[in-house]
C-alpha cells in the first residue's frame, strides 16, 4: 500500500492513495486501532468510495446519450490511484479527476477532492465532486469505513448499532444483486439493532430516509463506542461478513438498483445533478 500519514497529539491517521480509502485511525492514548486492517480470511478493504453509484446496477449497466454503459460495483474510483495534492500534520488532500478509466464507464468530466482532517476526538472526511464538463452530470455518493470489533475478548452480542434519533424503518435487502423490501417495520420507534454472528449471514441491512445524523457501534456495558456522523446523507447501509471482527457503518446518498429501474443515471433514486461548473460537498467524521 502507498500510504499518507497524517498525525496529532490524539491520532495517527494513514490513507492508501490506491482509492483512497482510511487504512488506519489509531488512537495513542487508547493504543487502539479502530479501523478493519484489511485481512484477506474475510475482506481485503476498509473503506471504499462508492461513486457515482452506490452497489450496483441492474445487469451491471446504465444508457446515456442513446449508449450504454457498463459499471463496476460501487463505480468508478474505488481502484483508481489518488494524487496527493495537499499534506499537512494533520490533515491532506487526495484527489482524482477524470481519466480514460472512469471515462469508459462514467463519459462525464469530474474531479473528486477528500480532505482527511485528525481533530482531538477522530476524523473528519470531506468531499468535494465537482462537474468540469460542459454538460449536466448525474452522480451519488457513499462511505464504506469498516470498524474493529473485538471478538476475541468479547461476543457480537455485547454490541450493538445506535442510532441517534428513534427510527421508524422498513428493511431492504439485496435479493440476487437487487434491492428488495425484505420486511416492513423492521424498526419500529426503536433505536438500536443487536449485533450477532448470523445478522449478515443475508448481506447488508440497508434502510431508506433515515432521521439520524449519528450512528454508533457501541459495546454495551461500557463506555467503548464509535461515533459516525452521517453529514446529512439519508441512507444507510450496515454490512460485514458473517461472523467477522468488523462493522461498516456507511451512509449513503443513493442505492442499489432494484428491479423496476429504467436504466437512465438521472432517474436513478438518490443521485443528485451538477450542472456545469457546480460542486457537491459533503462529509462524514468518526468520533471515539
Amino acid at each position: 500500500m502507498d500510504l499518507v500519514t497524517i498525525e496529532n497529539d490524539h491520532f495517527i491517521a494513514k490513507i492508501d492513495r490506491h482509492g483512497a480509502q482510511l487504512a488506519v485511525l489509531y488512537c495513542k492514548t487508547s493504543s487502539e486501532e479502530f479501523v478493519w486492517q484489511r485481512d484477506s480470511a474475510f475482506w481485503e478493504e476498509s473503506a471504499p468510495i462508492c461513486f457515482p453509484i452506490v452497489g450496483g446496477l441492474k445487469d451491471g449497466t446504465y444508457t446515456y446519450d442513446g449508449q450504454r454503459y457498463y459499471m463496476n460495483k460501487h463505480g468508478v474510483v474505488r481502484y483508481q490511484d489518488f494524487q496527493v495534492v495537499e499534506h499537512e500534520r494533520d490533515n491532506c488532500r487526495l484527489e482524482i479527476k477524470a481519466n480514460e478509466n472512469t471515462l469508459a464507464s462514467y463519459p462525464f468530466q469530474f474531479t473528486l477532492a477528500i480532505d482527511f482532517k485528525l481533530t482531538d476526538q477522530g476524523i473528519r472526511v470531506g468531499y468535494a465532486i465537482s462537474n468540469k464538463g460542459g454538460k449536466d452530470m448525474p452522480a451519488g455518493l457513499g462511505y464504506h469505513p469498516a470498524f474493529n470489533i473485538n471478538i476475541e475478548e468479547f461476543k457480537h452480542a455485547d454490541y450493538e448499532i445506535r442510532f441517534s434519533e428513534k427510527e421508524s424503518l422498513d428493511l431492504y435487502w439485496l435479493n440476487n444483486g437487487l434491492l428488495e423490501l425484505k420486511e416492513e417495520h423492521y424498526l419500529n420507534r426503536e433505536d438500536n439493532i443487536p449485533l450477532s454472528a448470523h445478522l449478515f449471514d443475508d448481506d447488508a441491512l440497508i434502510f431508506k430516509n433515515i432521521t439520524s445524523d449519528r450512528i454508533s457501534l457501541v459495546r454495551k456495558n461500557s463506555d467503548w463506542k464509535i461515533d459516525m456522523f452521517t453529514g446529512g446523507a439519508p441512507h444507510l447501509g450496515i454490512w460485514a461478513k458473517p461472523a467477522a471482527p468488523y462493522v461498516c457503518i456507511e451512509p449513503w446518498y443513493t442505492y442499489q438498483d432494484s428491479a423496476d429501474v429504467s436504466g437512465d443515471l438521472f432517474e436513478k433514486p438518490g443521485m443528485f445533478v451538477l450542472q456545469p461548473g457546480e460542486v457537491f460537498e459533503s462529509f462524514y467524521e468518526v468520533r471515539v
